[in-house]
């Protein structure tokens, strides 16, 4: 008997020297593929899929060592061309009221059923219907392209990466027959219905829902490795209604077996309980889409989210386009590495933030003792959460709430100033606390939940906070003050815990002090403020954002010895005495101070930190700039960088952006800088600010963090918390300005 690998190889060489079997492939893959009866299931499935024109059949052929001919001359038999995935997709909203719907809450769930769909067809479609054009008008426009001769019809699938025992599977099954998976993906589901949503990792199956295979890539994990499965439900969508977690492990011979199982139904037989995952959900009651989120941890760090989405209808009828579909939209690594994971270390808490699509964001939490909920915050809920966290920073910098403006004084000096000290961190913890509180109900599931996340934070540890593409959310998560505080008292009958104070005095270093060890004497004193309290100068926090085309977020940064490449602001007060301290560390030196040289130094450095002490603004459209230089200078944008071609493959920085005095510019316009950086040039990660700073501090903490993380071998969450705690042994607060969009536990190798 034939090899499936070989028939498969057979059935591929054929389609490239035959036309007119290629042709009849085309029209009718599962009429062709059933000559083959020596094919399994699985290779039959994976022709199907990835083979859907002669580009894509090329690729197939590669990724099996077939040589490739000539193209054979096209059949008269060929079958007509179906519709570009553009205007399959504009079909589909003018014809499902719900597909609609649910386009407008949530765009790319709905992009996600069209993953052929190029870039800035799915861009342009998203911008004519916000902007008014109507749905009749973009189809005539689409048919007439096809009609044409400037569009070539949907190119093929993107192949992944070789990995055939490794895939993510999904979907359903009713709870009355489990084992009888659904694979009629365009037809819905039944309203209001009970079902099974299920997940099994290992060899492609033809009834998972995912339209190209999502790989998990394990191959350098641990023999044995275990990896936590939790879904998420969405507000007034697909409910869950029984376990949301369980768990993986790989064999040592390479299998996965599910350790831990979420739902056990009775007729499913314990050989398929061992490697299928079953979760009990229930459909919406009325016409519509619903969502569910499926993610995928390793010791309590982020891997991999998968997004789930089907139609919930009255009606069984089939249609001419999908009603349920699966995709992967964040991921940590293309290649989970064990090494890599275990340098990484345990979080104690991973929090996954994604835009909703209609103003709202999406929070994932998963942490030590089985933590787990979900939660979503409207767009102005998120804006209050902000407001009272920077008004309190800008508060201690300059004195009031509002946004900076030039004529605005600075505050801080280098000398301690206890009773300005309390008061900034008095004001600072009651809004701290009061974006807790807020909060931290509804993020933890209950009262008694939110009682075991302050008990899960208690003691310091690893935070990792991971934005996924396309999010604008800049958590707050260094302002969170969590030690229980009671409001509405007046200012005076607030005091600093003396454990603190008593350290702030001593010559011990602030976080070897019983407060920031996680057993502050001071905890459940209402009235009582420690700064331990503080997410940001307890923990070592990192925001990593995941962009799909940009490379995978390293652990490590190469290099022989530190370096750092320098781009300056020539006109700052305090630029060469701090130029001369980072340079008496030891560190080597590249120095630019202007806009040009610093891109022609970027294009050729190998430095492991990029560092700007700049200016920057606004354009009149909105978007952000950096000044370097002086006021004759151009400007520093993000395309610079794509104009210049930079992009760093030897060596991947971190790049600092320390920008003092700057207007405008918040965290959330700052990220066009963070996603260029991290996309465009391949950065490891990069550093920002919630508000804008001012050259005392910045150079101190650029000193603190920079000396930490290049010399004494700290990670990035450690080297931040670090200065933020050497700031604050001086008497200032305002290390917590810093953002670190990074993996926390990024280092030099």
């Amino acid at each position: 008997m034939a090899d499936s690998k070989q028939v498969r190889v057979e059935i591929v060489t054929r389609l490239l020297n035959d036309a007119a079997f290629l042709a009849r492939f085309l029209q009718d893959a599962d009429a062709v593929l059933a000559e083959f009866p020596e094919l399994d299931k699985f290779d039959a499935k994976y022709l199907k899929d990835k083979i859907e024109d002669w580009d894509s059949l090329t690729a197939v052929a590669q990724r099996f060592g077939v040589p490739v001919p000539e193209r054979p001359s096209a059949s008269a038999d060929a079958p007509a061309k179906e519709n570009p995935p553009r205007l399959q997709m504009v079909l589909h909203l003018r014809d499902d009221d719900a597909f609609l719907a649910l386009f407008r809450k949530d765009p790319e769930a709905a992009f996600a059923a069209y993953p052929d769909l190029e870039g800035d067809d799915a861009n342009y479609i998203r911008e004519r219907l916000l902007g008014g054009t109507s749905l009749q008008e973009l189809i005539d426009r689409f048919q007439t392209t096809v009609q044409g001769v400037d569009f070539n019809g949907s190119k093929g699938l993107e192949l992944a990466e070789e990995s055939p025992t490794r895939f993510v599977n999904t979907g359903f099954a009713s709870q009355s027959a489990p084992t009888e998976l659904i694979e009629n993906f365009n037809a819905p589901l039944a309203a209001g219905q009970p079902y099974y949503f299920w997940l099994q990792i290992g060899d492609l199956m033809a009834e998972g829902m995912a339209q190209e295979g999502i790989v998990l890539p394990t191959d350098k994990l641990p023999p044995e490795a275990r990896l936590t499965i939790a879904l998420f439900a969405f507000d007034d969508e697909i409910e869950l209604t029984g376990a949301e977690v369980g768990e993986i492990q790989l064999a040592p011979r390479g299998d996965i077996l599910v350790t831990r199982r979420a739902d056990e139904p009775t007729a499913v037989p314990s050989e398929t309980l061992d490697r299928r995952l079953y979760f009990g959900v229930r459909l919406m009651a009325g016409e519509a889409y619903g969502r569910l989120r499926c993610n995928i941890y390793y010791q309590n760090t982020l891997v991999q989210s998968h997004l789930v989405v089907v139609r919930a209808s009255a009606t069984s009828s089939a249609q001419p386009y999908r009603m349920m579909w699966h995709t992967s939209d964040y991921t940590l690594s293309k290649s989970l590495d064990g090494e890599q994971l275990a340098a990484m270390g345990e979080n104690i808490l991973s929090v996954m933030v994604n835009d909703n699509g209609n103003g709202s964001h999406g929070f994932r939490f998963l942490g030590d003792q089985e933590f787990k909920n979900d939660a979503t915050l409207g767009e102005g809920e998120i804006a209050q959460l902000l407001g009272w966290t920077r008004g309190a920073l800008r508060k201690a910098a300059w004195g009031d709430e509002n946004p900076y403006e030039s004529n605005k004084k600075y505050l801080y000096s280098n000398k301690l100033n206890l009773k300005q000290l309390q008061s900034d961190l008095v004001s600072m913890a009651i809004n701290g606390w009061r974006a807790y509180a807020g909060l931290a109900v509804r993020l933890a599931g209950s009262a008694p939940a939110s009682f075991k996340l302050q008990d899960l934070m208690r003691k310091p540890g690893q935070v990792q906070i991971a934005t996924k593409e396309q999010a604008n959310l800049v958590f707050p998560a260094a302002m969170i003050y969590d030690h229980p505080l009671i409001e509405g008292n007046e200012s005076s009958d607030y005091s600093l815990c003396p454990e603190f104070v008593q350290a702030l005095e001593g010559d011990k270093p602030l976080a070897e002090s019983a407060c920031f060890q996680g057993n502050c004497p001071s905890h459940g004193q209402e009235l009582v403020v420690c700064p331990s309290g503080f997410w940001g100068f307890r923990h070592y926090l990192g925001l990593p954002l995941s962009i799909k085309t940009a490379p995978d977020a390293p652990l490590k940064i190469g290099g022989s010895s530190p370096k750092m490449a320098v781009s300056v602001w020539k006109n700052f007060a305090e630029r060469p005495s701090h130029e001369q301290r980072l340079q008496a560390m030891g560190v080597g030196w590249e120095y630019a101070d202007s806009r040009n040289k610093s891109l022609d130094m970027l294009k050729a450095t190998e430095s492991q930190v990029v560092y700007f002490y700049c200016h920057g603004g606004l354009t009149d459209k909105g978007l952000p700039y950096l000044r370097l230089g002086d006021e004759n200078d151009d400007w520093f944008t993000q395309g610079n960088l794509l104009a210049r071609r930079i992009y760093w493959e030897k060596i991947r920085p971190l790049v600092f952006i320390n920008g003092c005095h700057t207007t405008q510019i918040t965290p959330e316009r700052a990220l066009d800088f963070v996603s260029g950086f991290i996309e465009t040039s391949g950065a490891a990660g990069v550093i920002g600010t919630e508000i804008t700073i001012f050259e005392p501090l910045a150079v101190q903490f650029a000193e603190e963090c920079l000396r930490r993380f290049l010399f004494e071998n700290q990670t990035l969450g450690e080297a931040v918390r670090g200065a933020r705690l050497h700031l604050l042994k001086q008497g200032n607060p305002l290390g917590l300005v810093y953002i670190p969009y990074a993996l926390p536990a990024l280092k030099l190798a």
